[in-house]
């Protein structure tokens, strides 16, 4: 069942957290979850042909990233939002080094810079924690794209996606996992700095997430505890990369 209530405005309310009784409605509050993460994975199944198209795109220096916000229901994505107390531009320089993520990212085994395309993009030779269903090591080759704000207002953007690279071809020793899109988006708010993750599911880490947002795993909450601490703990080595006036 879903619950709406609307005030006197006709606007949504939001409901308070649900304290299920002791005993059988315990119970059916878990099995309710249980359901919502299997709905998750048979949207994501029925919406994306990942068996149809690669992931992955041919490199070319023309290639431009682009993260959209808005809700698509051919696709199914998620979002992750954070407040620290770092300005925008050292969050942002510290972010956008994908070397320095396995710092706080227990996704990230290692990373290495193959390519610095340009000033704001360059490509990542990436080793993950996370097995593939083969049991190997899973690799990615991703393109990381940062982009300063346009105008004030905008957000400082870091974002990923696969590409190929015929200088680094899938090998025995690792399976080679693909990224579709995420990044990062970063504003300022007062003395705050507000960051937004955002995925687009991949068979590599469908389960992963989905087990996350039905509420059956806390590695969500815990790697970005561990993200906030890392920025805290490093902002004086990212005050001056990148020489732009705070927006």
């Amino acid at each position: 069942m879903t619950f709406m209530v609307l005030d006197e405005n006709n606007h949504h309310c939001i409901l308070p957290r649900i304290k299920p009784e002791p005993g059988d409605g315990e119970r059916r509050y878990r099995e309710a979850y249980a359901r919502r993460k299997i709905r998750l994975d048979r949207k994501y199944v029925i919406s994306c042909k990942q068996s149809e198209v690669p992931l992955s795109v041919p490199w070319d220096p023309s290639n431009q990233v682009q993260l959209y916000t808005l809700e698509d229901s051919a696709f199914l994505s998620f979002k992750l939002d954070i407040m620290v107390t770092v300005n925008a531009k050292q969050t942002f320089n510290l972010l956008s080094d994908l070397c320095r993520r396995k710092q706080w990212d227990p996704f990230y085994k290692e990373c290495q810079l193959l390519q610095q395309v340009n000033e704001d993009d360059a490509i990542y030779h990436v080793i993950s924690t996370v097995p593939s269903a083969e049991g190997k090591p899973q690799d990615y080759i991703l393109l990381a794209s940062r982009r300063l704000p346009c105008t004030t207002g905008d957000p400082y953007v870091v974002a990923f996606r696969s590409v190929s690279l015929p200088t680094h071809p899938p090998i025995n020793e690792y399976s080679r996992g693909e990224s579709l899109c995420s990044g990062f988006c970063i504003w300022s708010e007062g003395d705050k700095t507000k960051v937004s993750y955002y995925n687009q599911f991949t068979p590599g880490l469908v389960s992963q997430v989905t087990t996350n947002i039905a509420g059956l795993s806390s590695d969500f909450a815990s790697t970005y505890q561990a993200c906030e601490r890392f920025l805290v703990e490093n902002t004086k080595d990212s005050a001056g990369d990148v020489n732009t006036p705070e927006p």
